[in-house]
Order: C-alpha cells, then structure tokens, then sequence
C-alpha cells in the first residue's frame, strides 16, 4: 500500500512580464491542496505573480536523447486538447513555458512542439494538458502570495550558523 500523497510539478511566473517556470513539485491530497503547498514551498524566493500546479502523472516528459533514439512513447490518442509545452534548454535551467500546441495526446504534443519550436534547443520537453493546470488567479497575487515575503524563517540570513561556529571555535563568544 502506497501511503505518500500523489506528486504535483510546480510552475511559477515571479512577474506578469517574466516567463512561466517549471519550479519543483510538491506532494498533496489534491490539486487544490497541492496549490497551497507549492506557495508555502516556493512563493517566497522567487517572488510570485502567479502558480500552476499538475498532478505529475497527468505530463508527458521526453528527452532529446529519447527522441533521437526512437524510443516508443506511451499514447492514448484522444480528442484533440490544448498542451502547455515546456522546454528545458540548458542543463541547469529550469524548464520554461515555450507555448502551446494542440494535439491528441502528451506523446503528439512533444511531437508538434519539435515542429512548432524547432529553433530551441531543447533537451528535456514536458507536455502538460491545459485542462490538467490549476493555476492562481493572477488578480489575487497580492493576498496569495505577499504574506510569504515577511517569512523569515525560510532566509538563511536568519540563520547564521556558521558566523557563530566560527566564532565559537575562535573561543570567542557569540556577542563578540
């Protein structure tokens, strides 16, 4: 019996004019759960204008090694939907929001967003369905995440440990 709560990936926009970002991911109960949890997680360093949330089974992730490989992706081929598609371009970027496409499954969408996006360099794709994101309403960015900012427990500045063990093996004392 699995007993961990079902693992939701985390995208965060720090300002209407900055790009969407794949930021980590968050375990919850549900998706509405998971949105709470990823802005206690994540909303304070970056600052956030808004956050997507998606349950981690609902995307389809390839990587360009795969894809040159051939390797057989799952499909289950519906109706066409709209795909959210993310596009890691650098080995230690994090995955940004390159645009949408549409397509009958997350394995179709990959392969449109090679088309649509073919001057990235892209070495991991994420296709998220649309209908899959709960995302923050962005005129409630204030109430939703500004409370975050007088947190200070999640500064390390707060924490100066090792100041004060530099100190304490100089035998020197802490108000020194």
């Amino acid at each position: 019996m699995d007993t961990q709560w079902p693992r939701y990936e985390v995208f965060q926009q720090e300002a209407p004019d900055k790009p969407v970002l794949h930021n980590g991911s968050v375990h919850a109960p549900d998706i509405e759960m998971a949105l709470l949890n990823a802005r206690d997680v994540f909303a304070r360093r970056p600052e956030a204008s808004q956050m997507w949330v998606a349950a981690a089974e609902r995307i389809t992730s390839r990587t360009r090694q795969e894809l040159a490989a051939g390797e057989p992706a799952p499909s289950a081929a519906g109706e066409p939907q709209t795909y959210c598609i993310f596009g890691k371009l650098a080995e230690q970027a994090q995955a940004s929001l390159l645009g949408e496409v549409q397509a009958a499954s997350g394995a179709a969408a990959i392969a449109a967003a090679q088309t649509e996006f073919e001057t990235q360099n892209v070495l991991r794709w994420c296709a998220v369905p649309l209908a899959a994101l709960l995302k923050s309403d962005p005129a409630e960015a204030g109430p939703m995440f500004a409370p975050a900012r007088e947190k200070t427990y999640k500064d390390q500045a707060e924490y100066p440990v090792v100041t004060m063990m530099r100190k304490l093996r100089a035998g020197k004392g802490l108000d020194e």
